[in-house]
């Protein structure tokens, strides 16, 4: 009788050969899936950012300026001096607190479109949290999909899909 350890030469081909179409099939299906959940991270992290500039604008009766950067390393800040500039850091701070959002936290998510009020920064009043005059909108993109982030006159926020399909928002 013969007792051997170890592997032979076909088994190893076979074993190589299977690990290498569940790479093949497998490492794309994982990179649409980080590209999602980096799309869906940005655009709902903006989406509570701002939330929290119209609360925070009623809370301490201060105008906050939501500030666009959309250069490929992009950024959006929130401010309570008026506008600033997102790329140089603790530039843009509401109540001596730097709040950023930045393309180095999702580098597959790109700033499209850009549309808000003068100078494309939107502004919550600091009375009542409107944004009369300052209202618009951003996409942002993985390549794929487009998820538009729209801010209304009336301070109200939300998010729906401009192409493709993410999640359960609901078309533009």
């Amino acid at each position: 009788m013969r007792n051997s350890a170890g592997l032979t030469l076909l088994e190893l081909l076979i074993t190589i050969s299977i690990t290498t179409i569940v790479l093949t099939l497998g490492v794309p299906a994982v990179l649409a899936v980080q590209k999602n959940m980096q799309l869906k991270g940005a655009v709902e992290v903006s989406y509570f950012a701002f939330q929290q500039a119209r609360a925070t604008a009623v809370a301490t009766r201060k105008n906050i300026h939501i500030v666009f950067n959309a250069s490929k390393n992009w950024c959006i800040a929130l401010s309570d001096s008026g506008l600033c500039d997102c790329t140089i850091y603790a530039a843009c701070t509401v109540e001596g607190h730097e709040q950023k959002i930045q393309q180095s936290d999702f580098h597959l998510i790109e700033l499209r479109d850009i549309k808000f009020g003068k100078d494309s920064v939107a502004v919550f009043d600091g009375v009542r949290g409107l944004a009369i005059g300052n209202a618009g909108s951003v996409v942002f993109s993985d390549g794929d999909n487009q998820v538009k982030l729209i801010l209304s006159n009336m301070g109200r926020v939300r998010i729906c899909m401009q192409s493709g399909k993410l999640g359960a928002y609901e078309p533009c």
